[in-house]
């Protein structure tokens, strides 16, 4: 179950599809290489989850940003500057990850370990064309089980 994206729209686009199907509570981990869209995938999702056109930015730096519109909300994490459960615990991780009123991103979840959330779902992005990074199509796959795995699994 692989869907393909050649171009940074149609990254969004998916990421809109996906923003359809998601609910409070819902936590997905986006897995893949420096610079292959997860931000990009989460713009998408962002905008239609939210039906608003925020403006989403990688959260390197400051590990969480929320994004709220119209009485929803949506937690976006990168745990890429992270590797301990210690650094992890003052960042507020948690309580954002354990929101049932918010829609849950994170990017880099595998970078700190012990730090997968009780119920998830990961998306791997990863490169068709390991030769030409630059022009290479992405490939998105679905990874899990559960509810939220079976409400996502026919849009790859």
């Amino acid at each position: 179950m692989t869907i393909k994206c050649s171009s940074l729209e149609e990254t969004i686009q998916f990421g809109e599809k996906l923003g359809k199907r998601l609910h409070p509570g819902d936590v997905i981990a986006l897995r893949g290489h420096l610079g292959i869209g997860k931000t990009q995938l989460v713009h998408g999702i962002a905008r239609t989850y939210l039906d608003a056109d925020v403006h989403v930015c990688s959260p390197s730096f400051t590990i969480i940003n929320r994004y709220e519109a119209n009485g929803k909300a949506v937690h976006h994490l990168d745990l890429y500057r992270l590797s301990t459960l210690e650094e992890l615990e003052s960042t507020g991780y948690w309580d954002a990850v354990e929101d049932p009123d918010a829609l849950v991103l994170i990017e880099w979840l595998e970078q700190v370990g012990r730090a997968e959330p009780l119920d998830f779902v990961t998306i791997d992005i990863r490169f068709e064309c390991e030769e030409d990074l630059s022009a290479s199509p992405r490939l998105f796959e679905l990874q899990g089980s559960g509810e939220l795995f079976e409400r996502l699994k026919d849009l790859f």
